[in-house]
Order: structure tokens, then sequence, then C-alpha cells
């Protein structure tokens, strides 16, 4: 009978996702183009996983959870390292918000994925990926050794906060972020900075999404701030969608500009237009097509990437 009453206070969950798509990648400058089947991360919605979660009931109001996530690509059937790339992570929730302890998802990811949630389902389609957001330096989406704080809802207004300890005897690289937002039913806007030391780049996004209930927009604008070598960023993104029964349809835009980088070697322009759509078979799975075009020139207006993605494919959730 206490097992019985112990294990109704708990629960585990095995969930996971499958992406593959069929598609073209053309590339101008390298005047190369490839037929293939990638993976969802490549030319897909999302990249596919399966994972473990659950949580206790502690009582007073406390409960303990967890989280692995691993990432794989079903085209090969490789898995992604680290294993639980996704997350590995232990937490405890209350009133009070939740602490949450190894591996997981940076608040300041969460603000950059708001500002393209409507550019084409925020996927490896989206109008910024593949170049356009990272030709001074990409952010670290994840960190390890990580301690976080998610504060409850107030009203409306949530924010949170990472620490990721280096570990590393006489060296002092501990990365940081932190987020602050307001959310409705219909609109959110967020602020977040992340400060990654290894690097010496600093990242702050501002970002917002509104629903107008026949279609809905999002946008953002980060920027970088690296070391004299690499230069700064400024980066602009724009999306909508617009959903018509089982139907959702959706387009973007993103454009950034790098600067400040030592004689100019970094400095340098990108531009990405993406449109695509998808159609729900059923709740859990979907068709979707989408085109992504991506322009990246150098400090001298020469193109160092002139790119053509055209992919369809499906989606299954469980």
């Amino acid at each position: 009978m206490a097992t019985g009453a112990a294990l109704a206070q708990s629960n585990v969950t095995l969930y996971g996702r499958v992406d593959l798509s069929v598609g073209n990648l053309k590339d101008k400058v390298k005047n190369t183009s490839t037929t293939q089947m990638f993976q969802g991360g490549e030319g897909g919605l999302t990249t596919s996983r399966w994972g473990l979660r659950g949580t206790e009931d502690l009582g007073g109001g406390l409960k303990a959870g967890f989280q692995l996530e691993n990432r794989f690509n079903p085209d090969t059937g490789a898995s992604q390292d680290p294993y639980f790339k996704g997350e590995s992570s232990l937490s405890l929730m209350g009133g009070f918000g939740e602490v949450k302890l190894g591996r997981s998802r940076t608040v300041y990811h969460d603000v950059r994925a708001l500002g393209e949630s409507r550019d084409v389902f925020d996927s490896a389609f989206t109008a910024s990926s593949n170049g356009v957001f990272k030709s001074g330096g990409d952010y670290a989406s994840r960190f390890d050794n990580k301690i976080s704080y998610y504060s409850p809802n107030m009203g409306g207004f949530y924010a949170g906060i990472d620490v990721s300890l280096d570990e590393k005897a006489g060296v002092s690289q501990d990365k940081y972020a932190f987020k602050a937002g307001y959310k409705q039913k219909e609109f959110e806007v967020a602020l977040a900075h992340q400060n990654e030391k290894d690097k010496s780049d600093k990242y702050t996004a501002l970002a917002a999404m509104y629903d107008f209930g026949s279609f809905s927009v999002s946008g953002a604008y980060n920027q970088r701030k690296g070391s004299a070598a690499n230069g700064d960023d400024s980066e602009y993104a724009l999306g909508v969608t617009v959903p018509v029964g089982a139907w959702a349809f959706s387009g973007g835009y993103a454009y950034s500009k790098t600067k400040d980088s030592a004689g100019g070697a970094k400095n340098g322009k990108a531009s990405g237009f993406a449109l695509g759509a998808t159609y729900a078979l059923s709740k859990r799975t979907r068709l979707y097509a989408g085109y992504r075009d991506v322009v990246v020139k150098n400090n001298v207006g020469a193109k160092t990437k002139d790119e053509r993605l055209v992919a369809f494919g499906m989606r299954h959730d469980f």
C-alpha cells in the first residue's frame, strides 16, 4: 500500500519526435547542387529527439523534476554528441518558482526563439538560419554545469537567470544569462542578455510576438559585442504565420551586419528570405514544405555564400 501511494505521487513520460525531409541544397558560390535526405535540424522543422521527463510531488507545494533528452539523426540513426544534448537536468519547483541544475537551454535562447517563433516555424527554413545570424559569431543555446532560476508568473511578468560554472582550475570563465518579460494571451515581449566569457562575446536580444487571431507576427533585434578580432553583430528578424484550417503558412526576413573587426577582416553583411507551409494530418503528424534563400557577403562585398534550400518532409510527435 505504501508503494502504491508513492507511485501515485510520481509520473514519468517517454516522449519524442521524428523529422525527415527530402530536398535540394544549392550554393551558387561553390557551384554545388545536392539532392538529399535531411534530418530535421538541417532541412526540416526541428531536430529529432527522444526523452524521459517526470515529476514527484514532495508535499507542501514542492515538486522534484527531471528531464533527459537525446538528439539524433534519423536519416542515419546516429546519435548527436553529447548523448543527452537536448537536456540533462534536475529541478525543484514550488511557489517560489523553479531551480534547475544541469544542462539545458539558456534563458537568452528562449528570447531568441520568441523573436523567430513566427518566422517559418523557428525551423531550419527560418530566414536567420545557416549563416545570417552568426556571421561574426554564434551564441551557445545551451550551457553545461548550469544553475538556473525561473520566477513564477507575476501578473504576466516573468524572469530567469542562468550561471554556468567553468570548472577549470586557475581559469575564471563562468558564463551567465538573464531574461525578463511580459506575457498575455495574445502578446509577449522579452529582453535577454548572455555573457560568454570564454569567447569574449556579449549578446543582447529584444523580441516580441503578437497574435491577431487571423495571423500572428514576431520580431527581434539582437546585438553581439565581440572581441576586437571578431567585431560586433547587429541582427534583425521579422516573421508572420497565417493559420487556415489544417494549414499554416509562414514567411520571414532576416538581416545582419558585422562591423568593427580588426582591420575590417570579419566585417560583412548577410540576409535571408524564407517561405513555408505545414498541413496537420493529426495532432501529432504534419506534412511540410519550405524554401530558404541566404546570401552572405564579406568586407569587400563579395559573396561567400549564396544558398537555396527547398525541401518537403514529415514530422511525427509521440
